[in-house]
């Protein structure tokens, strides 16, 4: 059984130099000002798909990067939202506990994480269901309000027919779509890490946090240019991660780098409120994208009319 190596977790945490200094951070709804911190436009909510975690993982190392995930999320006063792929939950379950237990969200993904594309839509529909009510009654619980789905791979269908259906089911039982608007390659990175991870070198693994921070960085920019393009504002943007080892390691990291980017951290309802996520869109492509990309590749002719 292999376990994320506490070692390097130590020599992570105790000798490296932290990227940047970490600055205060405000309330998770509120825009408010507090301890003399000046408003800035820049929000972005942070969310994992794939909860418990990765398929890959055994139930100790599923602990082990949920705590990690956790204590990052906790020490930088961050509410994110994770999103739970019901068959995946079996044993796992104090872990999603100790999520709302620390104030976090949970949403859902399909019940299997089968791919919308890939199997007829009254089986998608079905799948969507039993997703939320693995999760029905712990949320509510909990008393978390808001119902959150998010399309596995970001596929949100194939035709405008499908897609169609399938946000006509989610609105119907007022579940609310988790756009993400910065798409990472973060399993990319991940896989980079689980073929080091039994190295005692450790500059291996700062080199992949700097790359994999770098990564996140021009991610950042990109999309923040993509959505000042298409509403002429800044947005209150959403991050996609995955649950995984990458993540893990390196969060406390990755929200420092976010944090001296001049970006306050908000929650998933107070990100949806924003009215960019009102806009529709006409995408059909096969490649899983951001929210801003779905709008800026849609067929024009596709989209409804507009006064």
């Amino acid at each position: 059984m292999r376990k994320i190596h506490k070692s390097v977790l130590l020599f992570l945490a105790i000798f490296c130099l932290p990227l940047f200094a970490i600055p205060g951070q405000e309330g998770e709804d509120q825009p408010a000002e507090k301890s003399g911190k000046k408003i800035t436009d820049k929000t972005i909510c942070i969310t994992f798909d794939n909860l418990p975690a990765e398929r890959n993982y055994s139930h100790e190392e599923r602990k082990q990067i949920n705590e990690e995930i956790l204590a990052a999320l906790k020490k930088h006063n961050v509410t994110a939202a994770g999103f739970v792929i019901g068959d995946n939950v079996e044993g796992d379950w104090k872990i999603l506990v100790d999520w709302l237990e620390t104030k976090q969200t949970l949403g859902f993904m399909t019940s299997s994480g089968q791919d919308v594309d890939n199997v007829p839509v009254e089986i998608f529909l079905a799948d969507i269901t039993k997703g939320k009510e693995v999760m029905e009654d712990i949320v509510q619980s909990y008393g978390q309000k808001g119902r959150y789905f998010r399309f596995p791979f970001l596929h949100y269908g194939e035709t405008p027919e499908v897609k169609n259906k399938v946000e006509k089911f989610l609105k119907d039982y007022k579940i609310s779509i988790a756009h993400a608007t910065v798409v990472t390659e973060d399993f990319v990175y991940n896989l980079s890490l689980e073929k080091i991870i039994n190295s005692n070198d450790s500059l291996k693994f700062l080199e992949l946090r700097d790359e994999y921070i770098a990564h996140i960085l021009e991610r950042l920019g990109y999309y923040e240019s993509l959505a000042l393009e298409i509403f002429d504002r800044p947005i209150r943007h959403i991050l996609q991660l995955r649950a995984n080892r990458l993540n893990a390691m390196f969060l406390d990291d990755i929200l420092t780098t976010i944090e001296d980017k001049g970006y306050r951290f908000i929650s998933l309802n107070y990100a949806l409120k924003d009215r960019a996520y009102q806009r529709p869109d006409a995408y059909y492509g096969s490649r899983g994208v951001s929210f801003l990309e779905r709008i800026k590749y849609s067929d024009p002719d596709l989209l409804p009319a507009t006064e």
